[in-house]
């Protein structure tokens, strides 16, 4: 591990930046990338083209539950795989090149986070843009954007946990599995057992009062928590993976 540990070019960050463009290079050249983009936008389209009687927080929480219970599929396959699958490369990728374990590792949680998000933005200005010219406007706009934020927050915890598992798990489909299994907990177990506020279900349940401008303790405790559990699980991924054997 010892050669792994120093930079060659003495502490500069051109390593983790190299290793985070590549990647996000690599998913924006994949197919899954735009299938997901051009499947999720043709939805939105079809959602408020055919909702004339809908309101504004009911077709935009609507757009955004699509984001929690399916599209998170397509972020849970791109994000458990991130590290497992370049299990056979990495190590003499790791030792050969002036590239820490922490430039990878934290490379390709910044790299699957920013890929995230901009697929949730441009999914979420079709979703926002198309509802806000429904006939019936019932939102208020501080309220929109914190719903959409705090689903924002959800998905980067699904990725940065993603990342993890890759990390963790010697396999890139015993991560996905497990991953599978821990989100769905989140979202339809967890707040039958009093973890409300760790469930991305509940705080999709919370969508429609948030964007009309209700925001309780609730829902600053889910923010907190899922800042807490994408920072601990980037925080423990990375000192796991700088410890371990590759």
């Amino acid at each position: 591990m010892g050669s792994s540990g120093q930079h060659n070019g003495g502490g500069t960050l051109a390593p983790f930046l190299a290793i985070a463009q590549a990647d996000l290079r690599s998913l924006f050249r994949s197919r899954i990338t735009y299938g997901w983009l051009l499947a999720a936008v043709f939805i939105q389209v079809i959602r408020t083209l055919g909702s004339s009687t809908g309101t504004t927080p009911t077709v935009v929480s609507s757009g955004l539950s699509d984001l929690v219970y399916i599209w998170s599929l397509v972020i849970i396959g791109l994000t458990a795989s991130s590290v497992s699958s370049e299990a056979g490369e990495l190590a003499d990728s790791i030792m050969s090149k002036s590239v820490t374990r922490l430039d990878y590792i934290l490379a390709k949680f910044v790299s699957r986070i920013v890929h995230t998000l901009i697929c949730f933005g441009v999914v979420t200005v079709v979703l926002v843009g198309l509802a806000l010219r429904l006939d019936v406007v019932d939102y208020n706009a501080s309220g929109l954007a914190s719903a959409t934020l705090i689903v924002a927050l959800a998905l980067v915890m699904l990725t940065a946990l993603g990342v993890g598992f890759s990390v963790a798990l010697p396999s890139t489909v015993t991560a996905i599995i497990a991953l599978l299994v821990l989100w769905y907990a989140m979202t339809f177990i967890f707040p039958v057992i009093g973890l409300d506020i760790l469930s991305p279900g509940n705080m999709v349940g919370r969508l429609p009062a948030i964007i009309k401008g209700e925001w309780t303790l609730l829902d600053w405790e889910t923010v907190v928590s899922f800042v807490a559990v994408s920072g601990a699980s980037t925080a423990l991924s990375s000192v796991y993976f700088y410890l371990k054997d590759i």
